[in-house]
């Protein structure tokens, strides 16, 4: 019997030089076909200062158009928060920020500082607006990830994945904001999903499943064990957490044509160093591990800053499906965005 996801090829994007870092990718697919992808880019390993670069393909992949700077805060280190979020060709918001690195801070997520806001482009991403316009739904940090944003409700309304935190690197809690088209895509105040004094929940992704309710899966800091929840009301209302079985970080879900869900992660596991694919069959009560898209060594260098991951994908057909992630960093320090194509079996 065929695996339902097949690993078709993948390759090194944007190589030629030997020391850069290109980090925590993001993709969208408008209806012309024109993919845009986003990453942070650094122009060095030792140097913390980095900036988000945009480029695009009109043929799946194949080749890419050259980078192109569109977010850039001199002396930051600045990088997708949620990256591009499409809720049509013309209203396509890049969710970005700007972080102060301090590693003598120690932690998950060792930043003295954090901006986390939106530059929005109203023309398939040719053209953004100049200024940050920020976002602050959590009393420190805010950070709208989900892979898969936006997801448009019964009422026309959409539904965003996001996380922040109550004080530096503390209390990470995770749920979702409502953003009106009618009044100019602004987010509401947050739905948490999960949420505990003492533990970190992060890394969150959404997904509609078959029966129409909607599936999260969340990273959980502490025990490296990833945490599901669903909604049958868009979101409202949310059933108690429960975990998953695999360790995973920087979700990533898409429902098959078979309406199974597949959830990409940087798998946690040491015996597993890479990028991991589990499937769930009955909407995300059950998964099975079924294999690798991205497979590292145990001697990875996995410390904060240095982690592989962030993948997202995007279907270019009813089967055919393009992906991209990043690595860990190589003897160079090089850290470069794979990219890859899955098949569809089911």
């Amino acid at each position: 019997m065929n695996s339902p996801i097949e690993v078709v090829s993948s390759k090194l994007l944007f190589e030629e030089n030997q020391n850069q870092q290109h980090k925590a990718p993001s993709l969208t697919k408008l209806s012309n076909g024109v993919i845009l992808l986003t990453f942070a880019l650094h122009e060095n390993s030792e140097n913390l200062e980095s900036y988000v670069v945009l480029t695009k393909s009109n043929d799946n992949g194949i080749t890419w158009s050259d980078l192109e700077i569109i977010y850039r805060n001199p002396g930051w280190t600045c990088l997708n928060m949620g990256g591009l979020v499409r809720f049509s060709d013309k209203m396509i918001r890049l969710i970005v920020g700007s972080i102060k690195i301090d590693y003598s801070l120690g932690g998950e997520e060792p930043f003295s500082d954090c901006v986390t806001g939106f530059i929005d482009s109203k023309d398939g991403g040719n053209n953004w607006t100049p200024n940050l316009e920020e976002i602050n739904l959590f009393p420190t940090w805010t950070e709208v990830y989900g892979q898969s944003n936006p997801h448009k409700l019964q009422d026309g309304k959409f539904l965003l994945a996001m996380m922040g935190t109550i004080g530096r690197d503390e209390e990470w809690h995770s749920g979702v904001s409502f953003c009106d088209p009618n009044d100019n895509y602004s987010f509401s105040k947050p739905v948490i999903i999960a949420k505990d004094m003492n533990r970190n929940y992060s890394d969150i992704d959404v997904v509609r499943v078959n029966d129409g309710r909607l599936l999260a899966v969340i990273r959980e800091h502490n025990l490296k064990k990833s945490v599901f929840s669903h909604s049958d009301n868009e979101g409202v209302t949310w059933s108690p957490i429960h975990y998953t079985g695999f360790l995973g970080s920087n979700i990533k879900l898409l429902k098959l044509n078979s309406g199974d869900i597949i959830c990409a992660y940087r798998d946690e596991n040491p015996k597993n160093f890479g990028v991991s694919i589990s499937i769930s069959s009955d909407s995300g009560s059950k998964w099975e591990y079924i294999g690798q898209i991205y497979s590292a060594s145990q001697n990875s260098r996995h410390i904060p800053g240095l982690k592989c991951g962030y993948p997202d994908m995007v279907y270019l057909n009813n089967k055919d499906i393009l992906g991209v992630l990043h690595t860990y960093p190589d003897k160079n320090g090089r850290m470069s965005i794979q990219q890859f194509y899955l098949r569809d079996n089911t």
